[in-house]
């Protein structure tokens, strides 16, 4: 809907950056709590930090650890922000934020000259604009022909500035799934005043949308690493500005309130010699493997995904899955010995120099000890990493082993036996798996001595691996108390899942079992 800047001004409408987007500490606290990408508290900050100084950021980190999808979700909190409040000038395609003619007009009567300087530096679209409200004769660019006009009538001429509500959409490209993609979204750069100005017989169906996500600098690319220098080299508009993302049009310079991220699984060593330029002019950050807590829960999230997406006979859309996610459905129940397994497993495929939190890629140090360990799992040579897509093929095959002769209406229980069988036939080194049996035994030790049931110092043996037999009663209220069953079940569901999960509990209590 179109309006005019005296109606802004009675609203209190003040201008809305994305810089002030990700300055809010409300703001904030979405993103990082967002479920769909859990833990790296410090990264998430950082590259929010990076993103308010100088609007674009290289995420660099591990294989399917969550790169891709946090900028995804970062730049869907940011759009949605944008969408609700943020107003431009009207027919603007870059969107250029009305709050620039609020300021001009708040201090033109103190400071002309200054306010015409800022109306010249708005793009050519929104100084034809101005000029149409400012009179016949006047241009922007001769700062007499503005002089000539008394302030409170400029003042008031400004104020009937059209205006529109801005509503964007971001793009995510992808060179391995979409290689086209940015061949087309840069080449329709290249005539976006054509496109705009209307004066041209070219059909750009194809590309426009592309063409106006890049002017307005919402954007993510992928794997950057895989671009061709011809490609980085066409990026340099938006890349060599340090404090902001800048468009060039036929040499002109526009700034533009947007956000671009890019990402890569690669160190920066990866790239030639000729690229090293271009890539270091975007601030990096790290982005290490998530903790094992983290881990946990999202091994846990994946199971209720394929949980819903077994029960609903529905397609992954994750805005459904989420919708159903409320719904906590009780006839499915995953053990928590299962879900640990899968996490210490993923934990311990990773080198100790890609779990450390809080790295920043302005410690050189720090920075040559991620790319040592990125360089690392990307080996053939050494164990297999365990990551993040490998474990969620791993939960579907589990589920789909377990429930494709299951009814509807029956309750499926998961144990860690079920996910045993399965990963047998992943190439696992067994040193691996033995290792994080071994990790859930300690847990459930520990958790033995916490409890009522707990054994006592003068019941253990000298050998610490060794453990006091239960008896049936002690096992059950052991598992109870372990997998928080009387929290989310009912009384007379309990002892179901109970006898389901003991022989993998008595299995993994044995003082000799791998």
């Amino acid at each position: 809907m179109t309006h005019t800047v005296d109606k802004l001004i009675e609203d209190g409408y003040k201008g809305y950056s994305v810089r002030h987007i990700l300055m809010n500490q409300e703001f904030r606290k979405r993103v990082i709590n967002d479920p769909s990408v859990r833990g790296n508290i410090d990264a998430k900050n950082l590259i929010m930090d990076k993103l308010a100084v100088g609007g674009k950021v290289l995420i660099t980190g591990v294989t399917s650890e969550g790169k891709s999808m946090f900028a995804r979700i970062l730049l869907d909190h940011i759009v949605r922000e944008i969408n609700n409040t943020k107003q431009h000038i009207a027919e603007c395609p870059f969107l250029e934020d009305a709050g620039y003619i609020i300021n001009v007009i708040e201090d033109f009567e103190a400071d002309p000259f200054g306010g015409i300087r800022v109306l010249q530096s708005l793009c050519p679209f929104c100084r034809a604009n101005i000029e149409k409200v400012l009179g016949e004769g006047v241009l922007l660019d001769n700062t007499s022909s503005v002089l000539q006009i008394k302030p409170a009538i400029f003042v008031e001429r400004l104020k009937e500035l059209a205006v529109e509500k801005t509503i964007i959409r971001k793009a995510q490209l992808d060179p391995r799934t979409d290689p086209e993609s940015l061949y087309m979204l840069l080449a329709g750069v290249e005539n976006l005043e054509e496109l705009f100005g209307k004066e041209t017989s070219t059909t750009y169906t194809a590309t426009s949308h592309k063409v106006g996500v890049l002017s307005q600098g919402f954007i993510v690319v992928n794997e950057i690493q895989r671009l061709p220098l011809s490609l980085l080299e066409s990026l340099m508009g938006f890349l060599e500005d340090t404090s902001s993302v800048k468009y060039n049009i036929q040499g002109e310079p526009v700034y533009i309130d947007g956000a671009i991220i890019f990402t890569s699984n690669a160190p920066l060593t990866v790239f030639g010699e000729e690229s090293q330029p271009i890539i270091n002019r975007i601030p990096e950050v790290l982005w290490p493997a998530r903790s094992v807590e983290n881990r946990n829960q999202i091994v846990r999230d994946m199971f209720v995904e394929q949980v819903i997406l077994s029960r609903q006979r529905i397609t992954a859309n994750p805005a459904l899955l989420q919708l159903y996610e409320r719904e906590r459905s009780v006839k499915d129940y995953i053990s928590r010995l299962a879900i640990d397994f899968l996490s210490f497993i993923g934990n311990n495929s990773l080198p100790a120099s890609l779990k450390r939190g809080g790295i920043r890629s302005e410690s050189r140090v720090q920075r040559l000890d991620f790319y040592a360990g990125l360089d690392e799992i990307h080996d053939p040579q050494r164990n297999p990493h365990i990551d993040l897509r490998t474990t969620s093929n791993i939960v579907g095959s589990v589920l789909l082993n377990q429930t494709k002769d299951v009814v509807d209406d029956s309750f499926n229980i998961i144990s860690l036996e079920h996910v045993r069988q399965i990963i047998n036939d992943y190439d696992i080194p067994v040193s691996m798996i033995n290792d994080s049996l071994q990790e859930i035994k300690i847990h459930l030790r520990s958790n033995i001595k916490e409890s009522e049931i707990a054994v006592k110092a003068e019941d253990i043996s000298e050998d610490i691996s060794k453990m006091k037999a239960l008896s049936d009663k002690e096992l059950s209220g052991l598992i109870v108390k372990y997998e928080n069953l009387e929290r989310y079940y009912k009384t007379e569901e309990i002892p179901a899942i109970v006898e389901n999960l003991k022989s993998s509990y008595e299995q993994l209590l044995k003082v000799d079992y791998i």
